[in-house]
């Protein structure tokens, strides 16, 4: 009987234990699979983002690329194309439809408006997409981002109390190293109410800042000139700022021959 109970005390306790292990042993965890998420994100901005359909007018893009913790991507290679509707067209045109981001996470196209826009009116239908898609490498399963820019026609004024800007150049067949006179006395300021191009007024408050077809070449004035020093396209961009800081730009190409 001693034996008997002795042998009953000794299972409880084996019982106890098991009881207790199972208790505290710690669960299995299941290990990753599969690739980890890379988090890259992309932003794309343009500026500006209404353009007139003059075939010349430019609106400069940038698309940044960034990690999961928001530190710049640099070398992610990015492809680049217009949409409208979702679907890729050729209006107007790009830079380039390939890029690349650099060390600090970001790459600049260009996109020039075409002559025209979609529809010769000013309703939502006149607006285009650029978007960017990664292309190779641990990016190809980023989702693409992309930024609306709006075309309107020649002398459309945009917002409520914009400038007009416009300009003019003499002679109008110019000639490398010979002095051309670009005025920009068309130009106009526009009351907030403004509808119309024809609301608009001459003021002696705008002023006026041209850019010789990108060589960092600033001039300011009304009326400037300047020496095209050789044969070429050249595109002038005259940004027009009002009194209430309101900017306008607009970009004509001036075709300039050598002399015979």
């Amino acid at each position: 009987m001693t034996n008997v109970r002795r042998l009953t005390n000794l299972l409880l306790a084996l019982a106890s234990v098991g009881a207790m292990t199972a208790c505290t042993s710690e669960p299995d965890i299941p290990k990753a699979t599969g690739p980890s998420e890379l988090g890259l994100s992309l932003q794309v901005l343009a500026s500006p983002d209404v353009l007139n359909t003059d075939g010349l007018s430019t609106s400069q893009i940038t698309v940044t690329a960034r990690g999961p913790n928001s530190e710049p991507k640099a070398g992610v290679p990015l492809r680049a194309d217009i949409r409208v509707g979702g679907a890729i067209v050729d209006l107007g045109s790009l830079s380039t439809k390939s890029t690349t981001t650099g060390a600090d996470g970001r790459a600049t196209i260009v996109y020039t408006a075409p002559p025209g826009g979609l529809s010769g009116n000013t309703d939502g239908s006149n607006v285009v997409q650029v978007g960017f898609t990664p292309l190779t490498g641990d990016y190809a399963n980023a989702v693409e981002r992309a930024v609306s820019i709006r075309l309107v026609p020649l002398g459309t004024i945009v917002f409520p109390g914009q400038p007009l800007a416009n300009f003019t150049w003499r002679p109008t067949q110019a000639f490398a190293m010979d002095e051309v006179t670009l005025d920009a006395g068309q130009s106009k300021d526009c009351p907030l109410t403004a509808t119309a191009p024809t609301e608009c007024f001459d003021s002696p408050t705008l002023q006026y800042e041209w850019n010789m077809d990108d060589r960092n070449i600033i001039l300011t004035g009304r009326v400037i000139k300047y020496q095209f020093p050789q044969r070429g396209d050249y595109n002038v961009k005259l940004t027009v700022t009002n009194a209430l800081g309101n900017k306008v730009s607009v970009t004509k190409m001036i075709d300039v021959l050598s002399r015979p």
